[in-house]
């Protein structure tokens, strides 16, 4: 289960959740006594791929080899009030006959999907798929002024199989996310990327949390050359800023500043490499700073006043006077001088040469508006998963990249 994507819920609901129901005040909205949907696969016309007998329409009963009617197949869709399967057999003139099978149904309006008669859907009964045609579509309002699709369908067949050679483009239907009521399809292709890429970041975001929370001040650190203790409150900033740590499969983790921010924090977040990210612009990595310095934590109201080990603060206005045990205070770079060429230079690391920063490949492009792939995300298994500081910061700009891919393939 991911942030963006909720597949074992979209296996789990088989209808209108509850929030939805609670927004459509009609009886058509109890369906049957569960409340549930049923799961179709839809087939809805692609008029542009499509050649159409305006006139006689007898094209849209046309599907098969020589069908000049092609389709976009669309997964995981739900209908709703598809009333419970009954053929009435009456004795005539040629023995038992049955009467046809249809009826009536409903689909909530999705982004990108608008019904039409000539369209299909199937359903699987037992070991069999039956295949509807809609026979009607249109817009219908209920009492309480919501809009739904009411189609009117037949049952076409009892196989499934002529239609798939009229398939040009597959789509899968997805969701609402949290926050949003927009229900919407994408081309499974995108579908199948975004997935791969929310569930790599679920696992960055599980190893982040192993390898830098710290329990002694509840927050995240790490050490620098192992024997510095750091807190860099614009990392907590940026984490805060972008939900980058809670997925929908982990139980909540509060994350705050455990340390009052100075009332200029805003400026100085602003001129630094992360707002450069929230940005993407790579040219203000180099104008913004990508470089730190410390400061002891003093401070007696914090948690850090109660620890016996001395913690120090990361300020990105750096400035060069002399500080307790880091006398004078060093340059610490949150982004590798090297790395930041690369982006500015729209070049990548040789994963056979550079193995292990490869998986920075992913940043580069993002900074310089590529599209990844599927063969990126590979070099993410070379991440050395140590405590380091140079690791701190790269898995947090990694989740924070694939987050940007996930939502860009989903919207």
């Amino acid at each position: 289960m991911g942030k963006f994507i909720d597949t074992q819920r979209r296996d789990t609901v088989e209808g209108v959740t509850s929030f939805q129901r609670s927004l459509i005040d009609h009886n058509l909205y109890t369906f049957n006594t569960q409340g549930k949907g049923t799961k179709v696969t839809y087939y809805n016309i692609n008029k542009d791929k499509s050649m159409l007998d305006a006139g006689s329409r007898l094209a849209y009963t046309d599907i098969g080899e020589e069908s000049p009617i092609r389709f976009n197949k669309i997964k995981d869709l739900y209908i709703y009030q598809m009333n419970r399967l009954e053929v009435n057999l009456e004795a005539g003139e040629f023995g038992m006959e049955g009467n046809e099978l249809s009826g009536d149904s409903y689909i909530l309006p999705v982004d990108g999907l608008i019904p039409t008669d000539g369209d299909f859907f199937t359903i699987d009964y037992s070991k069999q798929t039956w295949l509807y045609q809609v026979r009607d579509a249109s817009m219908s309002s209920l009492n309480d002024s919501n809009q739904v699709w009411k189609i009117s369908w037949v049952l076409d067949r009892t196989t499934h199989q002529d239609i798939l050679k009229n398939v040009v483009e597959e789509f899968q239907y997805i969701e609402p996310t949290e926050g949003t009521n927009t229900k919407r399809i994408i081309q499974s292709t995108k579908y199948e990327l975004a997935k791969k890429i929310d569930t790599i970041n679920e696992s960055l975001r599980l190893y982040f949390k192993d390898l830098f929370y710290s329990d002694l001040i509840q927050s995240f650190t790490y050490k620098w050359y192992n024997e510095y203790r750091m807190y860099d409150p614009y990392a907590i900033e940026f984490i805060i800023k972008n939900n980058l740590l809670n997925g929908k499969g982990d139980s909540y983790m509060f994350i705050d500043h455990i340390k009052k921010p100075p009332a200029t924090f805003g400026v100085s977040y602003s001129r630094s490499c992360f707002r450069a990210f929230e940005l993407c612009d790579k040219y203000k990595l180099r104008k913004y700073s990508f470089q730190a310095q410390a400061n002891a934590i003093t401070d007696p109201t914090t948690i850090f006043a109660t620890r016996y080990d001395t913690y120090f603060e990361l300020c990105y206005d750096i400035i060069h006077e002399p500080n307790g045990p880091m006398n004078p205070r060093p340059i610490i770079p949150i982004m590798d001088e090297g790395f930041v060429e690369k982006i500015l230079e729209d070049s990548y690391y040789d994963p056979l040469v550079e193995e292990y920063s490869s998986y920075l490949n992913i940043v580069i492009k993002f900074f310089n508006h590529h599209d990844i792939s599927e063969k990126d995300l590979h070099f993410l298994d070379h991440i050395d998963f140590t405590p380091q500081e140079s690791l701190f910061y790269n898995i947090i700009f990694v989740i924070y990249v694939l987050d940007y891919y996930t939502n860009k393939l989903l919207n």
